[in-house]
């Protein structure tokens, strides 16, 4: 049972038709990315007061499920496709993936595009979108590291957004 799920998940991936299939679906994977940005800052004001409980076995927020990075690329790609797609978010650089709790990169302090802006959650304090390259990031603007990655949010190099 469990390799035929495996199965029809991979091939829904694959076609690329796996979505939300219902406004109130999406509405809950919303509700669960906003918790789960919420359970970080809260943690991350537990550790502010005692720094020294962090170490190699903390582990790394769970930001970007794959319910919540497909509502969010399904979001992005109709939010890209109203504003002229790529051209919309030009500026973004070509950077390595980035990586969870790694530190946000110097050279890709952008400017978020405003579309993008408008057409995902707003963010807790300390917490900030940005792109690195094509992909989308979480960054706490506090401790100046990544919280969570959605790799090639708005497209690969080679995408084009009609």
């Amino acid at each position: 049972m469990r390799i035929i799920a495996i199965g029809l998940l991979a091939l829904a991936l694959a076609h690329g038709d796996v979505s939300a299939q219902t406004a109130d679906e999406t509405a809950r994977i919303l509700r669960d990315f906003e918790q789960s940005v919420a359970d970080y800052t809260q943690l991350h004001k537990c550790l502010d007061l005692f720094p020294e409980a962090i170490n190699a076995a903390t582990p790394a927020p769970r930001i970007f499920t794959l319910p919540v990075a497909m509502v969010f690329r399904k979001q992005i790609a109709r939010a890209l496709a109203e504003r002229d797609g790529v051209a919309a978010i030009n500026g973004v650089g070509v950077f390595p993936h980035p990586e969870v709790l790694e530190p946000f990169p110097s050279e890709g302090l952008y400017a978020f595009p405003r579309v993008l802006q408008d057409a995902l959650p707003p963010l807790p304090t300390p917490l900030e979108y940005r792109l690195i390259g094509h992909d989308l990031v979480v960054r706490d603007k506090e401790a100046d590291i990544i919280v969570g990655v959605l790799r090639d949010a708005v497209g690969s190099p080679l995408t084009v957004i009609r």
